[in-house]
């Protein structure tokens, strides 16, 4: 592998924004347990939670703005390796980037009441961005790529970027039949974070080289 191909400071910053988005996850569920359902509500509605006298909002928010900035910090060093197909991974985590952004600056609807403008723009974000996570790690493993970092990593890759599809499509059908909901999206969030390691490796490895 050419050690010139990608950096490592874009590996180190996207597991950091990675890191900083699953402390925050983990806090957020274990001091809110008692007011936001694991199982039956989503992430977004963390919004909603109280810490003491101060709203969980900003939290969440930071949550999703670390985990796009990983991401950020990933497509940069995708980007560094010129690779076949490397535009079309670029413009995929960019889209999971920008609607992980949404996602932390529009909140979504409380839960029971009216759909509005905003909560559309919210739940149409997350949708593109849960659909563009997985397409880009298929692209970036296509076949047929000589002397490519994320070759070794391929078979993982493909096969967790199927398992967040699959949840993705289990989601949905929770908004049309009576599904908890809120667990298949934490099994959704778990894949997409896994994925993103494995994305990210291949960056690291170099650093050793």
């Amino acid at each position: 592998m050419n050690s010139h191909a990608v950096s490592p400071l874009h590996g180190r910053v996207a597991l950091g924004g990675i890191g900083v988005a699953v402390a925050i996850s983990i806090d957020l569920h274990l001091r809110l347990s008692g007011q936001v359902s694991p199982i039956w509500q989503t992430l977004s509605e963390y919004v909603y939670g109280k810490l003491g006298t101060s709203s969980a909002a900003p939290l969440f928010s930071v949550m999703c703005l670390a985990l796009s900035l990983g991401s950020v910090a990933l497509l940069a060093g995708i980007a560094k390796a010129h690779r076949p197909g490397t535009t079309a991974v670029c413009v995929l985590l960019g889209v999971w980037s920008a609607g992980l952004l949404v996602c932390g600056l529009v909140p979504v609807d409380p839960d029971g009441q009216a759909r509005s403008l905003a909560g559309q723009v919210h739940n149409v974000a997350a949708l593109t961005a849960f659909i563009a996570l997985p397409a880009a790690a298929f692209v970036l493993t296509k076949k047929n790529r000589e002397r490519c970092p994320w070759e070794p990593r391929r078979t993982t890759i493909r096969r967790l970027a199927t398992a967040s599809l699959v949840a993705v499509g289990v989601v949905l059908g929770g908004f049309v039949f009576t599904l908890t909901l809120g667990l298949f999206e934490r099994l959704l969030f778990t894949v997409d974070v896994a994925l993103l390691l494995t994305m990210v490796r291949p960056l690291m490895a170099v650093s050793r080289r």
